[in-house]
């Protein structure tokens, strides 16, 4: 998940180069002989194999459901704070499979007492605007947010919320594609409440058979679950097997 300790600007020389217009052809989600869609795109993403150690992979394009599904099922993901939008694939990917989310004794002591609500796509809208407020700085912007609520309208996009007498005081939200889920950002109002949502979601879908969690870059929460760094070669396969 990417917080704005981790945002820093692009200086000129290093920004990706823009990408093509679209074609004339039209966009569109064409049905995979299994249940998961295959997702195409109008724009010409290069591929990733010639970054190297770049994490940026382009500029420009949009924020359309259907661009941000091809980027996300191909390993790459929109982050800029200003125009234009920057597609980030890092070198380094920060992730955790199913079954290897580690907490301390103390954390779990802690999440045990807390006695949040825990509840699910009952507030996307509201959860994606505070993971945005609670920062000084975000890349959340309002087009982001009118992105991933569109997202969220169509069924890709979740979020899990963590209440306290009714109140909204935590939440994280993320895409979910196949059995792999992007976790996004989180948010608390109060101490642990978004640490509550993240395991909320963790468990809840790895019980419907996800099996790759994408954090993306390192973070504070991502280090606290024991979340790792795997080459983006490796983290490519890992998501070409959980897209199958």
């Amino acid at each position: 998940m990417r917080g704005v300790t981790e945002t820093t600007p692009v200086p000129k020389s290093e920004m990706p180069p823009k990408l093509n217009l679209p074609t004339p052809e039209t966009s569109a989600v064409t049905r995979h002989r299994q249940s998961l869609p295959v997702f195409t795109t109008r724009y010409a993403f290069p591929s990733t194999q010639l970054l190297g150690d770049s994490m940026y992979l382009g500029a420009g394009a949009d924020l359309e459901a259907d661009t941000l599904l091809y980027a996300y099922s191909h390993g790459f993901f929109p982050w800029y704070e200003k125009a234009p939008i920057l597609w980030c694939s890092p070198p380094l990917r920060t992730v955790l499979r199913a079954g290897e989310l580690h907490m301390s004794r103390s954390l779990k002591k802690v999440l045990r007492r807390t006695g949040f609500e825990i509840r699910r796509n009952s507030a996307f809208a509201e959860v994606i605007r505070l993971c945005a407020s609670v920062r000084e700085e975000t890349w959340i912007t309002d087009e982001m947010q009118s992105a991933y609520n569109e997202l969220f309208r169509l069924g890709w996009a979740h979020s899990w919320e963590a209440f306290a007498g009714g109140r909204l005081v935590g939440g994280i939200y993320g895409v979910v594609l196949g059995r792999a889920a992007f976790l996004e950002s989180t948010f608390h109002l109060q101490d642990n409440a978004g640490k509550v949502a993240l395991v909320a979601m963790y468990d809840e879908l790895a019980g419907e058979g996800v099996k790759l969690f994408d954090f993306q870059v390192p973070s504070e929460i991502a280090d606290s679950f024991g979340a790792y760094e795997v080459p983006r070669a490796e983290f490519e396969a890992m998501l070409h097997e959980a897209l199958k």
